[in-house]
């Protein structure tokens, strides 16, 4: 499904899907006597949570108009229309559900979103009211693990953003006293030194190691970043600090 990105709201809870279908053209076999069938190009547009509701457009059809200019549905959605054009799959936006696996929700359950055309963790954050409601009992489960999926989402991104404000501040440091080594390291010499730093952060706790964080770096990390993530940034810090 999706690569990370920004994802219009107005829009994650549609998905439209490009199709030909063949369709009668009433005036032609009116006028030679049997059925005239003709393809068309169309769009079904798919909302979120609806059982029944999925309009069909022809894609050269108007969605709205800009000033003089006409929108159609083709344009509107003109990344899903391309491939359906280049005959690639046409896939929704957002992050795929079985990401949610992790957080409870079985294959079961995900084939229950797709039923009511939930396409993704955003779609399913986004579902309020009837939509909602479609889920049955199941609904309030399914909410809760998209709404701890994207908090966590969001913590990662304030730790990851915090790292990278640490990195930064380690590579100050090292340019303000460069120093280069008379010799490398062995490798035997590097898994000591490493031995002996993961055993000094075994008897850290979490606080500990953020105090001494923001004692080096003159800021203390935000979010929940992992404990592989504190461990490396302090072990940065004081090598950047011995240096």
């Amino acid at each position: 499904m999706t690569q990370v990105a920004v994802i219009d709201p107005r829009d994650i809870t549609i998905t439209p899907v490009f199709k030909i279908i063949e369709v009668e053209n009433v005036h032609a076999s009116e006028k030679a006597g049997h059925a005239v069938m003709e393809t068309k190009e169309v769009v079904e547009v798919r909302f979120a949570g609806s059982r029944n509701y999925s309009p069909v457009f022809p894609s050269d059809a108007q969605y709205r108009k800009e000033g003089n200019r006409s929108i159609t549905y083709a344009e509107r959605w003109s990344d899903q229309y391309r491939d359906f054009k280049q005959g690639n799959p046409q896939e929704a936006m957002g992050t795929p559900l079985e990401m949610l696996r992790p957080y409870g929700v079985t294959p079961e359950l995900v084939s229950l979103c797709r039923a009511m055309k939930i396409y993704s963790i955003e779609s399913l954050h986004a579902l309020e009211g009837q939509g909602l409601k479609s889920l049955g009992m199941n609904a309030n489960r399914l909410k809760d693990a998209a709404r701890a999926f994207m908090s966590e989402r969001l913590s990662s991104s304030a730790a990851l953003s915090e790292v990278e404000q640490l990195r930064a501040r380690i590579a100050e440091l090292e340019a303000s006293s460069v120093q280069v080594p008379a010799s490398e390291p062995t490798p035997d010499e590097q898994k000591e030194a490493l031995a002996v730093a993961d055993k000094a952060f075994a008897e850290m706790s979490d606080d500990d190691i953020k105090s001494e964080i923001a004692e080096l770096a003159g800021s203390r990390p935000r979010g929940t970043p992992s404990r592989e993530t504190l461990e490396n940034s302090l072990r940065e810090l004081r090598e950047a600090k011995a240096a």
